[in-house]
């Protein structure tokens, strides 16, 4: 069962990139994210309440969770969005996977954890992603500088929202502590929204942006994310960890489909080079775990 949620979730997560794509066709960015996420968190408060969890965050832990949810479901997602519109859904997700990279560097500077000589390499084999994603002509896409920019905020976002949430012990159930940061970093976004899109023109907006906005918000977040703390809460860390790798793979091969992105020498060796970063963090996580006395956490 863990290893079919586990598949689950990177097949959706994968997907939901070119899906976004498709989505931003007949919305804007804010109205799309308002409508993703308040989707999202009914979905997640549908599961809470069929499985009778305590919904009750400690009081101490609350500016914590503030914190963390305006870095995961506030700034992470609009620079996401944002990313696949400037720069496609296929390479967005490349450089939204170096987050346990920079989650690797936020640790030492939060958290004190020691910056090994694997995570050094890992830090280099990223960095040399974006160079290689960069390098190339792509002149065909809207702004490409800047959408690697956002794309790379989403990912450090996602890095220090990780570690942040590690700063302590919550007591409360995981999804409860996703289903609050939704409810939390969707507000800003509702905001904003408000003061600059309302009323949003939905002209655009045929049954396929509809239906890829639906998916977004109750599969994608929804589903997506309570899956994936079941399958934290069954599997190892590292093993949860590998099993994400397919996620940017199936977000590639799927906006080549879906939305015709073309794949140039560059991107895969982009993909080559974060895929080895990632291992080799993956795999430094595993040693850790089997040394008597060290407890190695997962990504949330």
């Amino acid at each position: 069962m863990a290893l079919l949620l586990l598949g689950c979730v990177g097949l959706i997560w994968g997907i939901s990139y070119p899906i976004t794509a498709v989505a931003l066709g007949g919305f804007d960015v804010l109205t799309l994210r308002s409508l993703i996420q308040s989707l999202g968190a009914g979905a997640m408060l549908i599961q809470i309440v069929a499985l009778r969890r305590d919904l009750v965050v400690e009081r101490e832990a609350w500016p914590d969770l503030v914190i963390a949810a305006l870095l995961n479901m506030t700034l992470l997602p609009i620079s996401f969005t944002i990313g696949v519109y400037l720069l496609g859904p296929g390479r967005t997700s490349v450089l939204v996977y170096t987050m346990p990279i920079w989650a690797s560097l936020f640790a030492r500077i939060v958290l004190g954890e020691r910056l090994t000589t694997t995570r050094g390499v890992a830090l280099v084999l990223g960095a040399g992603a974006v160079a290689a994603l960069m390098s190339q002509n792509l002149p065909e896409l809207r702004n490409a500088p800047l959408g690697a920019a956002v794309t790379l905020l989403a990912a450090m976002s996602y890095g220090l929202g990780t570690v942040w949430l590690k700063r302590r012990i919550w007591r409360a159930d995981a999804a409860v502590i996703v289903f609050w940061q939704l409810v939390i970093g969707t507000l800003p976004i509702l905001v904003i929204w408000f003061v600059l899109r309302y009323p949003p023109d939905l002209t655009q907006a045929g049954p396929k942006q509809w239906l890829a906005a639906l998916f977004l918000g109750a599969v994608g977040n929804g589903f997506a994310y309570f899956a994936w703390f079941r399958v934290i809460a069954l599997l190892p860390a590292g093993t949860a960890g590998i099993g994400t790798l397919v996620t940017p793979c199936i977000a590639v091969l799927s906006s080549v489909w879906l939305t015709g992105e073309i794949l140039h020498p560059h991107d895969i060796v982009a993909i080559a080079m974060i895929g080895a970063a990632l291992l080799l963090v993956i795999v430094e996580q595993l040693r850790l775990r089997r040394q008597p006395g060290t407890f190695a956490r997962g990504r949330p």
